[in-house]
């Protein structure tokens, strides 16, 4: 998958691409709003995301996007592999954030990159998350041709 120009945000044009070692520190710190963003009770942990970042940029079935303008501001990662109840393959998103600032356009080129990766993968599908009940998100993904298929419910223990 190579870098994908695109959206125009005030003059400058912004590109996704795969992250690159440079990019860790970035992304980290978008990976920690991310999780801050979520409302889940479960705490950031720096050296666990360092590693899982680690991960993403080596393994071929893994994903690690980051949404470029003069340094990057957007971060989606995903994973690919078979279903556990089918011999289907699908492409699952671990992360994905941009920074406010940056939100709108964007969203969609990083969308594009994401389900060409995908495809290149072998997947016949994408799975994306939407964070509470944001109705941006939900309107964003079912006009790309997203369908709800689960509703996932934490407890603490």
């Amino acid at each position: 998958m190579e870098a994908k120009d695109g959206a125009i945000l005030e003059g400058v044009v912004m590109q996704v691409r795969r992250a690159q070692p440079s990019d860790k520190s970035r992304v980290l710190m978008m990976a920690r709003s991310f999780q801050a963003a979520s409302g889940l009770p479960i705490p950031f942990n720096a050296a666990y995301a360092s590693m899982l970042y680690d991960t993403l940029i080596r393994n071929p079935a893994m994903l690690c996007l980051v949404l470029d303008d003069k340094g990057p501001c957007g971060v989606l990662a995903a994973q690919s592999g078979t279903l556990p109840l089918a011999p289907v393959k699908a492409a699952s998103e671990l992360i994905w954030w941009i920074e406010p600032a940056h939100r709108g356009k964007a969203a969609k080129l990083m969308l594009d990159a994401y389900e060409e990766w995908a495809r290149e993968q072998g997947c016949q599908f994408v799975n994306m998350v939407g964070l509470g009940a944001d109705p941006l998100t939900t309107r964003l993904y079912e006009r790309r041709g997203y369908i709800a298929a689960e509703r996932h419910f934490l407890k603490s223990l």
